[in-house]
């Protein structure tokens, strides 16, 4: 999927180039988390009708998909501002179906999980960066995981059992948490495949994608299983 070409042939140059690359890759991360939970904030607290309205939530859930599928296309042939656009575009349609948070848990609830999020997901970054271990051959086992709690999510929405759903957020837990050091360790070869190309700016972006998608899953889970509900 990546290029081959690395325009940067002094190691110390590639090295200043990657730490720009890495931080253009987490202040996109960032800007698109503030966009996510800004626009879930005014959409609970001005329009809470459409966090229970399940057909545009649906709706909303499809876009979501042919975005991230569209991104994933389109990354290498469409423009900087298409890239940053689509990515953008992407973290507000998750604000809104983001909102339900605001309904049904309250701010300490929401503050504090975001922080265990933070920390779990800050812990693992720092995993990927440092390890020497190649984490390639767990991306089949994550993927695999990954589909077994979605499995598992439609039964226990069949039969809705608590116990099973413990048992689902402890999974998705560890299961973003891998990825998330996964897709830290990605960005590495990633900036090597794209380095000093015009590629590189929008793998920056595609990059932050990946990761703001390991952190909100993260998040999800963990404020499940941690959060304290809003009372009635």
């Amino acid at each position: 999927m990546y290029g081959a070409y690395n325009g940067y042939s002094n190691p110390a140059e590639q090295d200043y180039g990657k730490q720009q690359f890495l931080t253009k890759t987490y202040g996109t991360m960032t800007l698109g988390l503030l966009i996510t939970f800004a626009t879930a904030w005014i959409v609970a607290h001005f329009f809470p009708g459409i966090a229970y309205n399940t057909f545009v939530v649906f709706v909303l859930l499809i876009a979501e998909l042919a975005i991230v599928w569209s991104f994933s296309r389109r990354v290498q042939t469409a423009s900087y501002q298409t890239v940053i656009g689509m990515f953008a575009f992407y973290a507000a349609l998750t604000g809104v179906t983001f909102s339900a948070v605001f309904l049904c848990f309250d701010m300490n609830s929401i503050f504090l999980c975001f922080l265990m999020s933070a920390v779990a997901f800050g812990i693992m970054a720092l995993v990927g960066h440092t390890t020497r271990t190649d984490l390639s051959p767990l991306r089949g086992v994550l993927i695999g995981g990954l589909i077994a709690i979605l499995a598992m999510s439609v039964i226990g929405m069949i039969f809705g059992s608590s116990t099973l759903e413990i048992i689902i957020c402890c999974a998705g837990i560890a299961i973003f948490m891998g990825l998330t050091a996964y897709d830290t360790q990605k960005l590495t070869r990633m900036y090597e495949c794209v380095a000093g190309t015009e590629l590189e700016q929008k793998y920056a972006v595609f990059g932050a994608l990946q990761l703001y998608l390991d952190f909100v899953n993260l998040f999800d889970y963990i404020l499940i299983l941690f959060g304290g509900r809003r009372r009635n």
